[in-house]
């Protein structure tokens, strides 16, 4: 590790943040992100995904898991930086709670909405 001496002499030791660990960290990362909300006898559920609409989007329910699948497509031409997610995703959601099979989707403004009812 190298060290930095500041102007008023100290050292300083720190790894700077750079663009390859962004990406190393992006990999890392589930995507899409989520916020899950038990509440008043539902299950909300809330995904960012900019950009897509219901149709690039795959949901099912499997028990008290809900899976969301589609692709981010990326933009055409050369690109100088590429920070946004894109390519295919999956990711199973555990809710922690039994639901019902119906459901009220909508997507707005990148973020998806799926609202369950619990059982019982």
């Amino acid at each position: 590790m190298n060290d930095f001496f500041l102007a008023n002499g100290s050292i300083f030791r720190q790894t700077f943040y750079t663009t390859a660990m962004a990406y190393d960290r992006r990999e890392q990362e589930p995507f899409p992100p989520v916020n899950v909300y038990v509440c008043d006898g539902r299950v909300l559920v809330q995904a960012l995904l900019p950009g897509l609409d219901m149709h690039d989007i795959g949901i099912v329910l499997d028990g008290e898991e809900l899976l969301l699948e589609g692709r981010m497509r990326r933009g055409k031409g050369r690109y100088v930086r590429e920070e946004r997610y894109s390519g295919h995703f999956r990711r199973r959601i555990p809710l922690g709670v039994p639901v019902h099979s119906q459901a009220h989707v909508e997507i707005r403004d990148g973020i998806l909405q799926i609202e369950l009812k619990r059982k019982g």
